[in-house]
This record gives C-alpha cells, sequence and structure tokens, in this order.
C-alpha cells in the first residue's frame, strides 16, 4: 500500500509539473486574443505614434509619423513628430533633408545627421527649425523620448519636438 501511495504521488508529482511546463504554451493565444479584442495599444509616447505618410527618395525612404500631444501623465515628454529613414544601409554618410510636416507644400524643417557605418557609433543629429512649430535641436543623441536619434532595427530614428499648441 506504501508502494502505491508512493508512486501515485510521484505520478502526480510529474503531472503537475508537466502541466505547469505546457500551460503558458496552451493559453498562450487565449491571452493573446483576449488582450488584441479589449482593443489596448502601446501609448504613441513609446512607438512614435501612426505613420502619415511615405516620401520616397533614391534608394529610401522618410516615413513622416502623427504628431503626439504632451501627455497630462508624463509632463517631461514634451509633443513630438517622430521620422524614420529606412534602411539605414542604404543611406549616404551625410544626409540633410527638408521635411515638410504638415504636408502644406512647405518645408517646416531642416535634419542633418553623419551615417556612421560603425552600427555601434552614437549619433547626433541637428535640426533647423524653418517654421515656429518645430524646436530647434543642435547635437542631440538621446536626450529624452521626445528629442532623440537612435538606430532602430534597419531604420535611423529622429523625434523632434514641437512647441505646445497652447504655449
Amino acid at each position: 500500500m506504501k508502494r502505491l501511495t508512493a508512486i501515485l504521488g510521484l505520478t502526480a508529482a510529474g503531472l503537475t509539473v508537466l502541466v505547469t511546463g505546457l500551460a503558458p504554451f496552451l493559453w498562450f493565444n487565449v491571452f493573446t486574443g483576449a488582450v488584441s479584442a479589449a482593443g489596448l495599444r502601446i501609448d504613441p509616447v513609446y512607438t512614435g505614434g501612426e505613420p502619415a505618410r511615405v516620401i520616397a527618395r533614391q534608394g529610401y525612404q522618410i516615413i513622416i509619423y502623427h504628431p503626439v500631444p504632451q501627455r497630462a501623465l508624463l509632463p517631461r515628454i514634451g509633443p513630438f513628430v517622430q521620422l524614420a529613414w529606412k534602411p539605414a544601409a542604404a543611406l549616404p554618410a551625410r544626409v540633410t533633408e527638408e521635411i515638410d510636416l504638415d504636408n502644406d507644400n512647405k518645408p517646416d524643417l531642416v535634419a542633418s545627421f553623419d551615417v556612421p557605418r560603425d552600427t555601434k557609433t552614437d549619433l547626433r543629429v541637428d535640426v533647423q527649425p524653418l517654421t515656429p512649430r518645430v524646436l530647434a535641436m543642435s547635437g542631440v543623441g538621446q536626450d529624452s523620448f521626445s528629442r532623440l536619434i537612435a538606430r532602430v532595427n534597419d531604420a535611423i530614428v529622429v523625434r523632434v519636438p514641437l512647441r505646445n499648441a497652447g504655449k
């Protein structure tokens, strides 16, 4: 009887470990479906927002995102617009681009940065505003969520700070 109890106990323990190990894989689709159905989205402060339009250049493209407004709960992160140049491998050694943010056929800023082939080299960007809506940046690296330049996968992402509409 003791031996039967030991065998049943060890079998139950083994099955418990097996079920515990497999449960995340079996329930993963259920949880992701529930999150998807709930309509939850990552805050644009972290993603840069939704792409507004794409400008095609010789061998690469510039993706202009919708402006991200300042959030009341995140007062340190001001409004910004995200720009992405991709693929980074196709960019010239020095990029200087006039960018029209609001598609009114008038450039709003000039962004300039070097594109070193060593992907570990720190990037720096200069932004010269051409309209009062854009704030200037000089030699900015990864200063904050709203003013930065970074390599992300095969793109170079620049976040340009914007003047608050209420100020």
